[in-house]
């Protein structure tokens, strides 16, 4: 990662938080509507855990960006 600039890392984390999220949101419809079995709540929790990762991948490189101006 450390050879992306830090555009390409918004884009890369960005796009991983947002499929992950949309992913994430029909899953959770699924098991509210009444989808039973474990499976579908493992589901809704790695999808989740993915939001989580590219969420805080994007934190990061803004973290990073404003360590590097100063």
């Amino acid at each position: 990662m450390k050879n992306f600039s830090f555009k390409a890392r918004i884009l890369y984390f960005g796009a991983i938080a947002l499929i992950s999220l949309a992913f994430f949101a029909l899953q959770l419809t699924a098991v509210v509507e009444g989808s039973d079995g474990i499976g579908s709540m493992i589901l809704v929790i790695l999808w989740a855990l993915m939001a989580l990762f590219g969420l805080s991948g994007v934190v990061f490189a803004l973290k990073n960006r404003n360590r590097q101006k100063n």
